[in-house]
């Protein structure tokens, strides 16, 4: 039966038409992008790469990005269960190809102390590398002397400030320092750090309670980071913080030949985590305000000197929490918190990574930017961070 108006071509014009005298021809592009659509949605279904990503010390056993099928969860024997094959009496485990959990008991032949035994693996910089290159955080190589690599961390950080920028120290520059206000910003916020660092260092980290005495090396440090950063002369800034990197310096070396010690203790941990988290929640609030204590709105001229200062209070705390990370290793797994230092280093990695050629300050759901806003956010979590720590 054929239809009245239905034709039919000769094969070479693509095949038989329907009746309606159209050929069947079903646009690919639609399927295409729906095949698309579907590929993306499994795969962000099954990558665990959208996890913060952790880090644990090298020696320890990567955890995260584990093939399907593969628990991180402790074993069966672990848990007092039955195993699901005969472990041998000697040698390896009987389940090789789980790893081990990142909060494993410290082992019975490791010593108690900031140092347990395989110091040598957790400071190999090829391990290192290996265990955190895939999220950007490298850990430093720490002295075996506790305390060592804490104050040279100090040293380098202001003495870059001092002596390794351009034209150094700016906030006192009396004609290049006024059109250099991000620099002088950033610097200012370097030394407020040190300021509650150094502080932290004198008060508690160095001493074995409340009744042993001051290094006076660490007074007059702390004393004369206390001057004026814009002061021009008698005494000039530079001049007064260089005598204080001196200071430190004299104490760093009380450190190596045991005058003095640097306690990694539970306590000292919190009390100086405690320190940063104060130093952070201020910044934060200047992150945030839109006008300031008298009602006077923010100037879009200062908000390039808060989010400049910021980033130089966080850099400062970045660099001392590396260092914490690894010489606090005991007291870490003691509060089972190593997991959330990782999150902390993540986050302060992440403001190390900000730096826009120009800071705007948009509205929070307009087109354009609002950097302070996105200074916040990484910090805000790191201060939460902080604040769930000190109270473990």
């Amino acid at each position: 039966m054929q239809f009245p108006n239905a034709r039919a071509l000769p094969a070479t014009h693509g095949g038989p038409r329907m009746s309606t005298g159209r050929r069947v021809n079903p646009n690919p592009w639609w399927l295409l992008l729906t095949m698309t659509a579907l590929s993306i949605l499994l795969w962000m279904s099954v990558t665990p790469g959208w996890a913060l990503q952790r880090h644990n010390l090298p020696g320890q056993g990567a955890v995260q990005n584990q093939p399907t099928g593969v628990s991180d969860s402790p074993s069966a024997q672990e848990r007092g269960g039955k195993a699901p094959e005969p472990a041998p009496a000697a040698g390896p485990t009987a389940h090789p190809t789980v790893p081990p959990t990142p909060q494993l008991p410290v082992a019975k032949d490791e010593k108690p102390g900031p140092h347990p035994a395989g110091k040598e693996a957790a400071h190999s910089p090829g391990a290192e590398k290996d265990a955190h290159a895939e999220h950007g955080v490298k850990l430093p190589e720490v002295s075996p002397i506790p305390g060592v690599t804490f104050v040279e961390t100090m040293i380098k950080l202001m003495e870059y400030e001092l002596h390794g920028r351009v034209l150094g120290w700016r906030p006192n520059d009396l004609v290049l320092g006024r059109f250099t206000d991000d620099i002088n910003n950033y610097q200012l916020g370097v030394l407020e750090a040190m300021r509650f660092t150094i502080f932290r260092l004198k008060d508690s980290l160095t001493r074995m309670g409340d009744a042993d005495a001051y290094d006076r090396d660490l007074e007059s440090a702390l004393n004369l980071f206390m001057n004026r950063a814009t002061r021009f002369m008698f005494p000039s800034a530079e001049g007064s913080y260089d005598e204080a990197l001196e200071h430190l310096r004299k104490y760093l070396h009380k450190l190596k030949t045991g005058q003095r010690n640097l306690y990694y203790r539970v306590d000292n941990l919190l009390s100086l985590l405690s320190v940063f988290k104060d130093l952070l929640g201020n910044i934060n609030r200047t992150l945030i305000m839109s006008t300031h204590a008298d009602g006077t709105p923010v100037s879009w001229f200062e908000v390039d000197d808060y989010f400049y200062y910021a980033k130089g209070v966080a850099h400062v705390v970045f660099e001392i929490l590396k260092v914490v990370r690894v010489g606090f290793k005991g007291p870490l797994d003691t509060l089972r918190a190593d997991e959330m230092m990782d999150e902390i280093l993540h986050e302060l990695h992440r403001v190390e990574l900000m730096n826009p050629w120009i800071i705007l300050d948009g509205d929070l759901d307009g087109l354009s930017a609002n950097h302070r806003a996105n200074l916040n956010a990484p910090l805000s979590e790191v201060a939460h961070l902080l604040t769930v720590m000190t109270k473990l």
